[in-house]
């Protein structure tokens, strides 16, 4: 959902590059982890973390996974909230449908998210329950995707949208200070490596190569749809 800011002040070209510089890396590094985990027989993130360096390290790991999950799901919260029932810049999607009432009240909604849809899945205790809604995710990505391509196009045949403001820009006088910002939202959005290890043990017929091929098409995949 930042990626679009990230563009915003990398512009078109080197927003691009490193979207797909950044899956690359991310692709290399789930290759390398998955090569450690087998030749280490570890069944888990955590444990390839503490056979590499040592049980504080693995505690540090989990820890961070802790926060990193916690923030996003807060971040995710905070975007329904928004879209669902609106803000003080923009109108709801509820208010837009059924007019103003109590079932566009922001906590209520975030509420019933929480404890309807989210509560539900975290009660599922295998990674592979999740892989429809899993399914459903990428496929209302493709979908927004679509989306906004075809508005885009339509603006564009209308004259809304002038030809210049969609002609590549390096960013050349872009801030440092920028840059660091950027660069941790382009690498968060490929952060899936503590999923590994999980995911590899329930493939049927697992090996390296077969995991490696599911990398590939999934970095692959998020690579087209960021871009």
């Amino acid at each position: 959902m930042a990626l679009p800011a990230t563009m915003k002040v990398l512009r078109l070209v080197l927003g691009i590059f490193l979207i797909i510089l950044i899956g690359i890396l991310s692709e290399i590094s789930v290759e390398m982890l998955i090569r450690f985990a087998v030749s280490c027989k570890a069944r888990s993130y955590g444990e390839v973390v503490q056979i590499a360096m040592e049980r504080t390290a693995k505690v540090l790991s989990e820890i961070c996974i802790i926060v990193n999950s916690v923030g996003v799901l807060i971040v995710y919260l905070i975007i329904m909230g928004d879209v669902m029932s609106g803000s003080v810049r923009h109108i709801g999607v509820l208010d837009q449908w059924l007019g103003h009432g109590f079932w566009d009240h922001r906590k209520l909604l975030v509420l019933v998210v929480m404890v309807v849809f989210l509560a539900l899945l975290y009660v599922l205790d295998r990674i592979d329950s999740l892989s429809m809604n899993s399914v459903a995710s990428v496929a209302l990505a493709v979908v927004f995707v679509v989306v906004c391509f075809a508005v885009a196009f339509i603006k564009l045949i209308e004259g809304k949208i002038e030809a210049s403001r969609m002609s590549p820009d390096f960013g050349l006088k872009m801030a440092i200070l920028d840059l660091l910002v950027v660069i941790p939202i382009m690498t968060n959005a490929y952060v899936c490596h503590f999923n590994v290890q999980p995911i590899y043990n329930k493939l049927e017929r697992r090996s390296p190569q077969k995991m490696n091929q599911v990398g590939r098409i999934t970095i692959a995949l998020c690579v087209v749809v960021y871009a």
